[in-house]
């Protein structure tokens, strides 16, 4: 059998790890059950469990992908030809350089409205201090 397994329109990739919500992590045990599903065991752990199982009980599953080795760095590294050069050279910028970079820049003037530019408060028309009004002058 392949080292993936499709699940409900997600491919598995066996040879790597993967962590349920809280964390846990799971492995692929390197066995299969009677119906073709991986099984999947937490580190330290003997007993075996189905990867939908795994999936539908503490899922969903995150893969942990393994981290770059120093090779890969340096290979990812190495592809940029100016890289070597620009850490032996180092990078200084001067003191005012790093101001105006860093400057914040004004936000363009918001003109700001005064009371003539609003319109008059229903309120003060016949709303419902109008209707207090009326209250008071009826009595």
């Amino acid at each position: 059998m392949s080292e993936t397994f499709l699940f409900e329109g997600i491919e598995f990739d066996l040879t790597i790890s993967y962590a349920d919500t809280i964390g846990v992590e799971w492995e692929w045990a390197g066995a299969w059950t009677a119906a073709g599903e991986p099984l999947m065991r937490t580190h330290g752990v003997t007993m075996l469990v189905s990867l939908p199982d795994v999936y539908k009980q503490h899922g969903p599953l995150i893969p942990i992908h393994p981290r770059p080795s120093a090779a890969q760095y340096k290979a990812a590294i190495d592809v940029d030809p100016d890289y070597a050069a620009t850490v032996a050279a180092g990078y200084v910028e001067a003191p005012a350089a790093f101001g105006e970079r860093i400057a914040i820049t004004p936000a363009p003037a918001v003109p700001q409205l005064t009371a003539h530019h609003l319109p008059p408060s229903p309120l003060e028309q016949t709303g419902f201090r109008g209707f207090l009004k009326s209250l008071r002058g009826g009595r």
